[in-house]
């Protein structure tokens, strides 16, 4: 932990409070590093109150309206208003962790930003179907002046950052292609004490994460479809209906799971199958925490969490013959638990805190 005694205050900042994720698990941390700190968000959703009952956290003008239809796409129009209205006031570094807006927050005098960035804002640079995903088709064409708008808008703001931190070498290399903004790289942390084998191998595969459109899982669905074989799928999303409507009765949905029971389905697994482009990825760490290999997209975070042959395998396109092939061929034996164990520990809560903490001690004011 960082002693505050050495510097006037230091706050942090996240985008939303609105599901749980990896961006989230960063953001725990964080608040572990620094228990003081007060957090500002642009919403905190209803179901996570308890969850983070005990925080210091700010939220803006737009939880009145998120109250009322708590779907932050629907406020999108709202958000550059809305993050220039936070005021952050008596610190001198500000933490944001952000895959979207946060970053352009207005700082107090002579305040450090220092940005932890899990993606340039994902729908403005490198997903142009977010429109289509994501829109009533009623508002798309307003929605596309909006964007084009918001753009600018976010490149301007990357330009005030004084520090990015990239989670990955990929999202380092859309902060230098989008934003043409230099970082350091600080990779997540998997939780090895917590993530670890709990029971022994079953007979399914298995999926685990957000359930949309951009994650590929309409893709692994067909394909299970057309093999029969088990798959289990762990998560919520505005796909899972359509997924429940297309999958036949060997596709299990489990929905919302604790991390209790999300361990035991990594450590039963055969296999966990990873089909998206990520920015980095923890899923696949986990479950090798839990003794589990992955079958992933070669893209990506992918690149950098999974080693093929040792820790699971990568698939360089979506040929689905040769994914299909791949699936009936896996043999779970073939990846030792010792190996998956050691790929998951190299990515160290303890690390992450001390590379965060040696980044941030270089910017810091005594005072």
């Amino acid at each position: 932990m960082v002693n505050h005694g050495q510097f006037k205050s230091i706050a942090l900042a996240h985008d939303s409070f609105t599901q749980l994720g990896g961006a989230e698990r960063v953001i725990e941390v964080l608040h572990e590093m620094f228990p003081d700190a007060p957090i500002y968000s642009l919403v905190l959703d209803r179901s996570l109150r308890q969850k983070y009952q005990n925080w210091d956290i700010r939220t803006t003008w737009l939880q009145y309206f998120y109250n009322l239809i708590p779907k932050l796409q629907y406020w999108l129009f709202l958000i550059p208003w809305t993050v220039s209205s936070i005021k952050i006031v008596d610190a001198n570094v500000v933490l944001s962790s952000s895959s979207g807006f946060v970053k352009n927050i207005r700082l107090p005098k002579n305040c450090i930003h220092i940005n932890y960035c899990h993606t340039p804002t994902r729908f403005l640079w490198s997903e142009p179907e977010y429109t289509k995903q994501e829109v009533p088709f009623i508002l798309r064409p307003l929605v596309k002046v909006l964007l084009f708008w918001m753009k600018k808008w976010d490149y301007n703001g990357a330009q005030k950052v004084n520090h990015f931190i990239a989670n990955s070498k990929e999202v380092q290399n859309r902060i230098k292609e989008f934003y043409h903004r230099d970082s350091q790289v600080v990779y997540p942390f998997v939780n090895s004490q917590f993530w670890r084998p709990t029971r022994p191998k079953d007979d399914y595969f298995l999926i685990a994460g957000r359930l949309q459109a951009h994650k590929k899982n309409e893709f692994i669905v067909e394909i299970f479809n057309e093999l029969g074989l088990p798959l289990r799928v762990a998560g919520t999303g505005r796909q899972e209906k359509f997924l429940k409507s297309i999958a036949k009765p060997n596709i299990k949905f489990l929905g919302r799971i604790s991390d209790e029971q999300l361990r035991d389905k990594y450590s039963g697994a055969l296999g966990l199958i990873f089909p998206q482009v990520e920015d980095f990825g923890l899923v696949p760490l986990e479950a090798a925490a839990c003794g589990t290999a992955t079958l992933a997209y070669g893209k990506g975070g992918s690149l950098e969490t999974v080693i093929p042959g040792a820790t699971g395998e990568l698939f360089p396109d979506y040929n689905k013959g040769k994914i299909k092939d791949m699936i009936v061929h896996w043999d779970a034996n073939k990846y030792h638990k010792d190996a998956l164990i050691a790929q998951a520990e190299k990515f160290s809560r303890e690390k992450f805190k001390k590379q965060i903490t040696d980044f941030i001690s270089q910017f810091l004011i005594s005072y």
